[in-house]
């Protein structure tokens, strides 16, 4: 039976060739473990946290999705991380206006800004994360 909805694409993934394309860090939805984590820094955890998906409007408005999507930066120091961060925060908001991997992205925001968020004690890694919000189409 063939889908009548419409898919929207998959906004993390968006996300993560983005930065991957873009800056060269290591990037993914899922973190790696020991060694291998410590070997990526830096690294980007991004994931989607919520957001809504319009799929008709009265107006005959084009449908969307917004996707909130939680981005940590880690780093094995303050200045490295707050760099990365930096340099994340210019590569998801050049995506406004751009398609890639099957999306369309309308418009990119910030719900709330870079802020260190604790790591575990007694490691020497620094993780930074803001929330953004990407509205997004099929291309």
């Amino acid at each position: 039976m063939p889908l009548t909805s419409v898919v929207f694409p998959d906004v993390e993934q968006m996300v993560v060739n983005q930065i991957l394309d873009e800056l060269g860090y290591q990037a993914a939805t899922v973190k790696p473990g020991g060694d291998d984590f410590i070997d990526a820094l830096p690294f980007v955890w991004v994931n989607r946290i919520g957001g809504v998906r319009t799929t008709g409007t009265w107006a005959g408005r084009r449908l969307h999705d917004e996707a909130r999507l939680s981005i940590d930066v880690y780093a094995d120091s303050r200045v490295s991380v707050t760099d990365a961060m930096a340099r994340v925060r210019a590569a998801i908001e050049q995506m406004q206006n751009t398609s890639r991997d099957g999306g369309f992205v309308l418009r990119t925001w910030e719900e709330t800004g870079p802020a260190v968020r604790p790591e575990e004690p007694n490691t020497n890694v620094v993780r930074i994360g803001l929330t953004v919000v990407l509205r997004v189409r099929p291309a």
